[in-house]
């Protein structure tokens, strides 16, 4: 046993990171950080008394990718490690959800990593991040404005995220991997300055090791290590904070007003952080605080765009954070005799006798005449400048004022659905029908509109 390997057994024992029976699955990309913990945890697998397996994600951003799957396939076969893969559009969906690629690429080998891990119920997941990892992490997240978590670093654990080598140097993982004479391969994108991370390994990092430190990546490594377990503690409390004044719905989270009113700056931007990283699974820049701190000054109704897609809109008394994505739908066409589900619900549409009125305050129901209306019908959301006749009203109002009359919510209000037939609105949905489909003395035919409630 080398002084290597002795190195990340003493990580790993201090840090508790591997129990005897874990079934570990390693992300797996066949460069050396990856290679290096394979062959160790292949090494070592008898003496922790685990299962190992390994997992690749072949993220199409290279002519070298379908390369490197074969090459980390053909590595476990020769180990006898079962051996996943998954092949994702990165960039595609880097582009959809307005993010960089690599924070795309992020998200995508995680999600996927857990569903792998699911599936087939391995207990952990190993990550080959390294001690030169963290500090471009932390410089990275320095740069942008993070909170005290992005200072921290890279967790030593995570949930069920383990990085058994988190205290290892790159320089002394390659060493090792050319002692050994074990082959791996090399990403050429990690030459490219077009990356932020490669700009700050290849620019940032030695110049400060050349004229300040020369132990910088480990003297950020060990205050990383220092700041995670204040972290732990803080987090309770950031917890606590957030559940007073917080409210998690299904499709939004909102933070009421109150929080900027009793809480210091410091706790405020900390429930943000939490708020977006727990729900929407954003790495928060100090930007996005500042946009949602911002609001708190504006008038009801104004929004700010974040990352990935999510909104943050002014309310009277909270600020509701949701994702666009959640309210993307497109005009949803329905015929009478049918049944139509959407975001806010179930639409149904159905013909009945007059003997079958039966008028309440209930909002959700609503009869309308089917020969005014006819047959066909479209769901979509309200539109500037659509117009309708409240029922019991005279004259024509703007959606946008009737909504603004019975003070509806600004999120709510963005996210209000029609009824339609012939350009025309029948049914403000679950607020007011229009007065010209009504059901009168001398209607022959009928149907009734009903939304049901998911």
């Amino acid at each position: 046993m080398n002084s290597t390997e002795q190195k990340v057994l003493r990580f790993i024992q201090s840090h508790s990171l591997i129990k005897t029976g874990d079934r570990i699955l390693l992300a797996l990309s066949g460069g050396p950080d990856s290679v290096f913990l394979l062959y160790f945890l292949k090494k070592f697998a008898n003496k922790f008394r685990i299962e190992l397996a390994a997992f690749h994600l072949n993220h199409s951003l290279r002519k070298s990718a379908d390369r490197e799957q074969k090459f980390c396939e053909q590595l476990c076969e020769e180990l006898s490690i079962p051996f996943h893969s998954a092949k994702a559009d990165v960039k595609s969906y880097a582009k959809k959800n307005k993010i960089s690629v690599e924070e795309a690429g992020r998200i995508i080998r995680y999600d996927l990593l857990n569903d792998c891990a699911e599936k087939n119920y391995y207990t952990k997941i190993a990550t080959a991040h390294n001690a030169d990892d963290n500090a471009e992490t932390v410089l990275l997240n320095i740069s942008k404005g993070t909170g005290i978590k992005g200072i921290a670093g890279i967790p030593v654990f995570r949930e069920n995220i383990i990085r058994p080598i988190l205290c290892l140097r790159k320089s002394e993982i390659v060493s090792y991997l050319k002692e050994k004479k074990i082959k791996y391969v090399i990403d050429e994108s990690n030459l490219s300055e077009e990356y932020e991370r490669n700009f700050i390994r290849l620019k940032i990092i030695p110049e400060l090791e050349k004229k300040i430190n020369t132990g910088l990546v480990n003297s950020v490594l060990s205050t990383s290590l220092n700041l995670q377990s204040f972290n732990k503690y803080f987090d309770k409390f950031i917890s606590q904070t957030q559940k007073k004044y917080s409210e998690d719905l299904i499709d939004e989270i909102r933070i009421k007003l109150t929080l900027f009113e009793k809480e210091d700056e410091f706790i405020q931007s900390e429930v943000i952080r939490k708020v977006l990283s727990d729900k929407f699974k954003l790495q928060t820049e100090q930007k996005d605080v500042e946009k949602i701190i911002s609001l708190t000054k504006k008038q009801v109704g104004i929004s700010e765009s974040l990352k990935k897609n999510v909104i943050a809109i002014r309310e009277r008394d909270f600020i509701s954070i949701y994702s666009r994505n959640s309210h993307s739908e497109n005009n949803i066409k329905i015929k009478a005799g049918e049944t139509k589900k959407f975001s806010s619900g179930t639409i149904s549409i159905s013909k009945v006798d007059l003997s079958d009125v039966n008028l309440t305050p209930d909002k959700n129901i609503e009869y309308v005449d089917a020969d005014l209306t006819g047959e066909n019908f479209i769901i979509r959301k309200w539109k500037p400048g659509d117009k309708f006749n409240p029922i019991g009203m005279k004259g024509t109002k703007k959606i946008s004022d009737y909504l603004n009359d019975i003070k509806t919510e600004a999120k709510e209000k963005k996210n209000q659905y029609v009824l339609g037939t012939k350009n025309k609105i029948v049914w403000v949905i679950a607020k007011r029908l229009d007065e010209k489909f009504k059901v009168t003395p001398e209607t022959k035919n009928i149907y009734k509109l009903e939304l049901i409630n998911d």
